[in-house]
């Protein structure tokens, strides 16, 4: 199926990448995500739409720790639905994806399955834009490389086709499949030609800020100040006739958020909280992340204010400083009480875990993730981590159990059970267990010689 450009894309469609462009220009970029993913949802194989999507759901996301690690609670289950769909209904796997991008826009796995059903789809220009993004945050995964490069050349662009085989042969220089590939692109007498014309990778489309706004202004129908005044206007007209309604409510915290006047955001969020009893785990998190969304921008202002004022740096370096203690303490402090409030709920356990471990806390941390391994979801992860603290404090014999139990329950020789092998070797390092650790790292070697350093480890010499 061709690709659909600006030009071809349906009306509606259209009208909502132009609402996403006018909110991209006031950085309201939850507003710009949502009027993307329904732009998508009607026209999937709008490849310059899912580039912005793209890169507003990493500007949206970077930062936000909290928010990334509260996100993994809800993601496998997405997953799972979105895999089932990738053959009966692709454009519903991709949408799905998205929704968990949305969230954590480096979540490998939701990027594979986009491919998947993209593929599925028969867009093969949204497959290759998927599994570009996939392999720059897993750069060494062969398969994956092989994927891409026959899906260039499904759509006859062979110079990028060959540069992927010679990315592929500089990691493994005897993948014969790889060099038959590349005689094959070369003789197609395709070494001219350049991919997505001269963007590579959804990177380039927002190279500078400056040109990210000629290219939306372009575009723009409405501002989305205005479109935001309007809802806000709409919703308060609505609570004055339903005062104690609480989705209006509810929907006016979130609106004033993306206008960034977080205060008036958690009056409406707090104060129907507080009438709902305080049972409703949802919007907790929801109060959470406007409050860190809050600081984040108070971050950024005070950011753009050290280079654009560098003679008061010192001062400002010092609000900073502040204020990025504020934000720890904030993420601890909102990942302690969910745990107080639901004691019985692993997930947020293992959310307040990993932050105690991230702060440094790793005894407590340690308390924490005993309990977050009864947690399906993250029992591997759980066990992952407990080998890391148990090593932090020197404890290695009980690192070596934590890993070797996770190694066991974990099939597939995929990235994470290489990462729980590495470690394990490491852990063997450090009890001067060196023959063992040797035979760990050559498991690895076996199917991956370029994992991080093993090619390094294994040929060290034990100690005498």
């Amino acid at each position: 199926m061709a690709e659909k450009t600006q030009d071809t894309i349906s009306r509606t469609a259209r009208d909502l990448f132009d609402k996403a462009l006018a909110a991209l220009e006031r950085d309201t970029y939850d507003y710009a995500i949502e009027m993307l993913r329904q732009c998508l949802a009607i026209e999937p194989n709008f490849v310059m739409g899912r580039k912005f999507l793209r890169a507003t759901q990493m500007k949206a996301a970077s930062g936000s720790a909290l928010r990334r690690v509260m996100s993994a609670a809800k993601a496998a289950p997405q997953l799972t639905k979105a895999k089932m769909a990738v053959q009966k209904n692709p454009a519903e796997a991709m949408n799905v994806c998205e929704q968990v991008l949305t969230d954590d826009p480096k979540n490998s796995p939701a990027l594979m399955t986009l491919a998947e059903a993209a593929e599925a789809g028969g867009f093969p220009e949204t497959t290759v834009l998927t599994l570009d993004q996939y392999l720059k945050l897993n750069p060494k995964d062969i398969k994956t490389m092989h994927w891409l490069a026959k899906t260039y050349r499904s759509v006859n662009n062979f110079q990028a086709a060959f540069d992927t085989y010679e990315r592929i042969l500089q990691i493994n220089p005897v993948d014969f499949e790889a060099q038959k590939a590349i005689k094959d692109v070369t003789a197609h007498g395709a070494m001219h030609g350049g991919g997505w014309e001269s963007a590579k990778s959804y990177r380039d489309v927002i190279k500078d800020k400056d040109e990210a706004v000629a290219l939306e202004q372009q575009s723009r129908v409405v501002r989305a100040e205005d479109m935001l005044d309007n809802l806000i206007n709409e919703n308060l007209a609505k609570l004055k006739a339903e005062p104690g309604h609480p989705v209006i409510r509810r929907e006016l915290g979130k609106l004033y958020a993306q206008k960034g006047e977080f205060a008036t955001s958690l009056k409406y969020l707090e104060e129907l909280f507080a009438t709902e009893g305080g049972s409703d785990p949802s919007l907790e998190r929801e109060i959470a992340d406007v409050k860190i969304k809050r600081l984040e921008s108070a971050l950024a202002t005070k950011r753009k204010q050290l280079e654009t004022n560098p003679a008061n740096a010192a001062a400002i370096q010092n609000e900073i400083a502040g204020l990025e203690r504020e934000f720890d303490e904030l993420k601890l402090k909102e990942a302690s009480r969910m745990v107080e409030r639901y004691p019985n709920d692993l997930m947020y356990r293992f959310d307040y875990a990993y932050l105690l471990m991230k702060a440094g806390h790793v005894n407590e941390a340690v308390e924490q993730f005993q309990k977050s391994v009864g947690q399906p979801q993250k029992r591997i992860a759980s066990l992952n981590y407990l080998g890391q603290c148990f090593q932090q404090i020197g404890l290695h014999d009980l690192a070596v159990e934590q890993y070797s139990k996770a190694i066991e329950e974990t099939p597939q020789m995929d990235n994470l059970k290489k990462d729980l092998i590495y470690n394990l070797g490491v852990a063997y390092e450090s009890m001067g267990e060196q023959e063992k650790a040797v035979a760990e790292f050559k498991k690895i070697a076996a199917v991956d010689f370029g994992f991080r350093d093993v090619r390094t480890k294994i040929a060290r010499k034990p100690s005498a």
